[in-house]
């Protein structure tokens, strides 16, 4: 009787001990995940700062080599040992990411940093449309009051905030829209890899060489031609960089892969969601940026929009479960 009492108490401690490290994991994952959307936040604004001085596809190409070249360094045992099958996966994945990063970066130049943040996390409401046409799989309901509400929101957004600054907005909103598709596809064509059991830092790696290399080819092919002025750094601007690819590129993607594995989907969805009310915050706090009624309605609106869809909020069941209780 005394050493069942015993065996039960150990039990009772062994399992106090193991929900004590899941609540530290599960903290530890979020906390990662935080500091990665904070990354990205401040990423937008440094990201304008940088390229209204110096080339476009030079600062990306520098980001993303740096950054890919850490990577292969750390995930050099694995890149070994892996099939020829996922390092093509990985180009592929880079080369979709191009599109996204240059289209973005563009838009970037002619809006300003906080509605290129809300635009661009627009993406998670536009995938479920992109996997229809490429999978031929029907969206929900929840998917298409997100989208209609992301719509309204965009309205907003296009017709409201700073003007008069001598550049298009609705250009660089318009691009933003675009890069925000190629993110899509990129979260697609992740997930399928991934589902196929592909090593995610080994993909990881040769995207990000990928976009690195092919930016510099870009870059030397659109951008020397006009002059050497544009790939002049100063200390100022090596620092920003410095800062974007080891900090928003390759920190921020470790955080998030190893956040992601303490973390459910739900609360992974809900924090990386942040990332434009940060891109938002840091732009108006660090920059010349001045929120309007009508861009902070838009924001909330493509905000609202976004959560619809990570937590697939349909209103008629939400109101069937109500009429239940």
């Amino acid at each position: 009787m005394q050493s069942g009492i015993l065996i039960a108490k150990k039990l009772v401690i062994m399992y106090n001990k193991f929900v004590m490290i899941t609540k530290k994991q599960n903290l530890l994952g979020q906390l990662l995940l935080l500091l990665a959307t904070l990354a990205w936040g401040t990423s937008f604004f440094i990201l304008k700062e940088t390229i209204e001085k110096v080339n476009e596809l030079y600062v990306l190409a520098i980001r993303f080599i740096l950054s890919g070249l850490l990577l292969f360094a750390i995930f050099f045992k694995r890149i070994k040992k892996a099939d020829k099958k996922t390092l093509v996966h990985g180009l592929i994945l880079g080369v979709i990411l191009v599109f996204a990063y240059v289209i973005q970066t563009r838009g970037l130049y002619f809006t300003t940093p906080s509605r290129n943040a809300f635009l661009t996390s627009a993406y998670c409401v536009m995938v479920p449309f992109i996997a229809w046409l490429l999978i031929k799989k029907a969206p929900k309901l929840y998917n298409v009051l997100s989208a209609v509400l992301c719509i309204v929101g965009i309205g907003f957004v296009a017709f409201s905030g700073k003007q008069g600054t001598g550049r298009n907005l609705l250009l660089g909103d318009g691009l933003t829209l675009i890069a925000a598709v190629f993110y899509g596809l990129q979260i697609i064509f992740i997930a399928k890899y991934q589902g196929n059991g592909e090593d995610t830092g080994v993909l990881l790696t040769f995207e990000v060489l990928t976009v690195g290399v092919v930016c510099a080819i870009l870059s030397l092919a659109t951008e020397l031609p006009k002059g050497t002025a544009g790939y002049a750094l100063n200390l100022e601007q090596m620092l920003k960089i410095g800062y974007l690819a080891i900090v928003c590129t390759l920190g921020a993607q470790m955080a998030q892969i190893f956040g992601q594995k303490f973390t459910t989907e739900n609360q992974a969805s809900l924090i990386l969601s942040l990332e434009a009310v940060f891109g938002t915050l840091f732009s108006v706090i660090l920059g010349d940026e001045r929120l309007t009624v009508g861009l902070t309605i838009g924001f909330v609106i493509i905000f609202i929009a976004m959560m619809i869809t990570e937590f697939k909020l349909d209103p008629i069941k939400l109101f069937n479960n109500k009429k239940h209780l």
